[in-house]
């Protein structure tokens, strides 16, 4: 994959269309209608381009769901979480992302599919979406995270308790789209995790 960071603008707008197509592509028909020769189409590029860019279908996936995690952040930028305390506004955070989720169910199973996949090739992608979820967590609660990309083991105490309510966030959504317990499961497990783990 093409360092982003170091793209032109024509290579960003580029990756974007490509992004983009993939999204529009899951919102259709789900993980199945990801197909990269049919994403290359769209994004009206080559399919070698596609492949430079995420060699993977995996890969593009979780770049996808990486890119959605920032519009996220944009957005927590405008419209800070609300909240009487640290706890509260984690909450509200999760809330509003959970509800983007499950309003375009087909995305979501695209992308935890791809994020769970296994594929050692998409690790990096991976660790970017961990990090992300880290600040955006850390954010609400007000702390400062030394280190977003330490590992499990030798993080601080705030560190870890964010990484275990991504995990149970993740579970959650992983018991959701595999018909294990419905959509309406998801919140009360985190708003109980959130307290558990954070207060």
């Amino acid at each position: 994959m093409t360092d982003a960071p170091a793209l032109t603008a024509s290579q960003q707008q580029r990756r974007e269309r490509m992004l983009g197509a993939a999204f529009e592509l899951a919102l259709e028909g789900g993980w199945e209608a990801v197909q990269m020769r049919e994403v290359a189409t769209r994004a009206d590029v080559a399919l070698g381009t596609l492949y430079r860019y995420f060699p993977s279908k995996e890969y593009l996936l979780v770049s996808v769901m990486i890119s959605e995690i920032e519009g996220l952040t944009d957005r927590l930028a405008v419209r800070p979480p609300r909240g009487d305390d640290p706890v509260e506004r984690v909450v509200d955070v999760l809330g509003r992302a959970n509800g983007a989720l499950q309003r375009q169910p087909r995305v979501t199973v695209a992308l935890i599919r791809a994020l769970v996949s296994g594929n050692e090739e998409i690790a990096p992608a991976v660790a970017e979406t961990r990090a992300h979820m880290r600040r955006i967590i850390s954010d609400a609660l007000g702390a400062e995270l030394v280190g977003a990309d330490a590992s499990a083991a030798d993080a601080e105490p705030e560190v870890l308790a964010i990484d275990l309510l991504s995990d149970v966030w993740l579970a959650a959504l992983v018991s959701w789209i595999s018909g294990v317990e419905p959509a309406s499961s998801v919140m009360p497990k985190l708003e109980r995790a959130s307290r558990l783990l954070l207060a």
